[in-house]
């Protein structure tokens, strides 16, 4: 019963201490080019999300509270769907906030980060694939 007692007491520390963020991407790479978007981490699948320019898609999260949390993205755009790109959309140990709201802004040259609206656009990674 001890023992139970216990594990009871952890797991209700760890929900209420596990805090709430989320990723949003912008489909900034040009007027007419669609983006396809399908996130993921280890056990959810945010499925396949088609944005027109100008669009966003976004989703909300729970971070794990030994920051094991970690979600990649895969996204490509063009008119054939030909340029195409694989990130780490979030990853809990690189953020010392457990809250954050993580932009990502899908442009023409590549994918830029903003963390909670607050910082300036920074690129982070390249575009594969053919050029548009």
């Amino acid at each position: 019963m001890f023992r139970v007692t216990i594990i009871l007491i952890l797991l209700s520390v760890y929900t209420e201490q596990a805090s709430g963020g989320s990723i949003f991407l912008y489909n900034q790479v040009r007027h007419g080019i669609l983006m396809k978007v399908h996130c993921k981490s280890k056990d959810n699948d945010m499925g396949w999300h088609v944005r027109k320019y100008g669009g966003n898609y976004g989703f909300d999260f729970k971070d794990h509270i030994l920051d094991k949390t970690l979600y990649w993205c895969n996204v490509w755009s063009g008119p054939t769907f030909s340029r195409n790109a694989s990130f780490v959309a979030y990853e809990g140990k690189q953020y010392k906030n457990r809250s954050n709201w993580i932009r990502w802004s899908i442009r023409g040259d590549g994918i830029y980060e903003s963390i909670d609206g607050a910082t300036p656009w920074k690129f982070k990674y390249h575009w594969f694939g053919t050029p548009l």
